[in-house]
Order: C-alpha cells, then structure tokens, then sequence
C-alpha cells in the first residue's frame, strides 16, 4: 500500500513519528533541534549536528512541530526553529541526559499519545500489542501505519515514560494510576483480579492461562475466573465478552474512545512466529491447534462458506 504523506492524512487522522528512523536515532534528531540557537534549522543542519542522513533527519521535524516542541521559521516549509518549551528541554539536557528526558516527558504529558498510554497501562501492565493497537487508534490512522505506531511506542520507551514490565508487558513510569479504583470492567474485574494467585507465572500470564484458586467459604463453585489487565477469561472460552457498564460515565467514556473494548485485536494483529511457538508445551500446542481450527471453522461459516 502507498504510503501517505502528512497533506495526505485524513481530517480526523493524527501525525506519527517517521518508520524511517530508529526512536533512539529520532531522540538525537530531537536533542540537536531542541538545542539549536541558529535564526532556522533544516534536514541539512540537523544532520551536521547529529551525524545522520539527511533525508531521514528531515522527516522527523514534522511530528516534532505538532507536539509544540517547534514553530516555523519563515522562508521555506522545511525550517523550523525551537519553541520555548524546546529551548527549556535543551537547557535540562545539558545539565544531565536523565533531566533532559525528565523535561521532554513533562513537555509531552499533555499529549494524546501520552494521555492514552495513561490511561490504557492506569490499571497496570499491558502488553506491548496492546499499547501500539491503543496508539493506531487514537491516531485515527489505520493499520497501514502500524509501523509508526510502534516507533511511537519505542520513542515513548527511549523517554522513559513507558517502561518494560517483562515478558513482552509494559507499564506507565510512575506506575498505575488508579491503584484502589475500579477498573473499568466493574466490580467483578475487581473481585477477579483479587482472586489471582500472587505465583502466577509470567509466562502463564502471557498465555492467559493464570491460575486462580477457590475462595474461602464457597461449597461446590470454584472461584475459576481470572484476570490480567486487559481482559477477563471465562474458564470455558478463550476469547473475553465485551466490557460493559451501565453508569453514565461509562457511556461517556465510550462514547468519547470508541476502540476500548477492541484489545482481542491488538493479541490477534501481530503474527506468531516460531520463537512464539517454542514457548508453548506440547499440551498447549495441541490447545492451540484446536483452537485454531474453530476459530477457522466458526470464520468460515460467518462468510457463508462451506464448514469442512
């Protein structure tokens, strides 16, 4: 598919890093343009100042300017200078890389990107798929731009303002957010979640398969559904029902982010790869394999196609 330029992007569609540069090469690009005293800077001065290509230090600029780290310079579309914010970010790096990431997460809190990893890891850790899948969405853009989410994501890691979590999970810097509250599941999430064992492996974790132990006084039912922070599994099936609330609230917020209940895309969207596969045990091998010829059989008759 070709790829669209920022003139192309549709009305409602957001600006996203370039998939053309590193995070760790676009942080060096954001240092130099923060720092520069010149009267403009371009793609050329970019790249004197950091070593790196040319072409690939002009795309960077453009993501930079709507986050309000920069202002037009005049003369041509292609230069910039520094805006306030910029020049103070520059002031904290010379002190210190660590102050210098400290000011540019400050400067960029207020950003959608920032609020919806937030808002999305404000439970606690989420996979990385997840974050990058939240990212597509609130950019509006559709999945040919996947790539320039993950940068995204990458930048926000090189920052500091999303941090690994371990086995493939990430959490927000300051940890979550809403520690006590109810998640946005309900009560039941709450109570779920609750009931985990605290052993629960990580690798257990990441294949949904957390075990959950009987709560005191029950008789004959089993406390059998567990939770991770994304979604809820019943002891029978896979794939979690949707989430839903009847307050106001959460129509409201809903309403207002369209794409919450859609985590099952974010695990489906990736593809699995052999050194996925070689995690698994025999059993769970197996499981999968039935799984899938289900999930293939089910597909198949939603298509209207013929169940062999």
């Amino acid at each position: 598919m070709k790829r669209r330029g920022r003139s192309q992007l549709g009305p409602k569609e957001r600006e996203l890093p370039t998939r053309k540069m590193r995070s760790d090469e676009q942080l060096r690009v954001i240092r130099a343009a923060c720092a520069s005293t010149d009267s403009y800077f371009n793609a050329s001065r970019l790249a004197t100042a950091t070593g790196l290509d040319e072409k690939k230090c002009g795309l960077v600029p453009t993501f930079l300017f709507t986050t309000g780290l920069l202002e037009p310079a005049g003369g041509h579309f292609s230069r910039y200078r520094p805006a306030k914010k910029a020049s103070a970010i520059a002031a904290a790096w010379e002190k210190s890389q660590e102050a210098g990431l400290q000011a540019l997460r400050d400067a960029w809190k207020g950003q959608w990107f920032a609020r919806a990893m937030r808002e999305r890891l404000g439970y606690g850790p989420v996979p990385r798929e997840g974050l990058v899948a939240r990212l597509l969405m609130n950019a509006n853009a559709e999945k040919d731009r996947m790539q320039q989410a993950e940068v995204l994501l990458d930048l926000l890691v090189a920052i500091g303002m999303v941090v690994p979590d371990g086995d493939g999970f990430m959490n927000w810097h300051e940890g979550p957010c809403y520690q006590g509250a109810e998640p946005p599941g309900g009560a039941g999430d709450a109570q779920r979640s609750a009931d985990v064992k605290p052993d629960a492996s990580p690798s257990a974790r990441s294949h949904g398969a957390i075990t959950t132990g009987e709560a005191p006084g029950s008789d004959s039912q089993a406390a059998s559904k567990a939770t991770s922070s994304d979604r809820e599994d019943s002891p029978q099936a896979s794939i979690p029902p949707p989430r839903r609330r009847d307050d106001d609230a959460a129509r409201s917020e809903s309403a207002a982010d369209p794409y919450a209940d859609l985590d099952l895309l974010a695990l489906l969207c990736p593809p699995v790869l052999l050194a996925d596969l070689v995690r698994l045990t025999k059993d769970e091998l197996l499981e999968l394999h039935e799984h899938l010829r289900g999930i293939a059989a089910l597909t198949a008759k939603l298509r209207g196609r013929p169940v062999s």
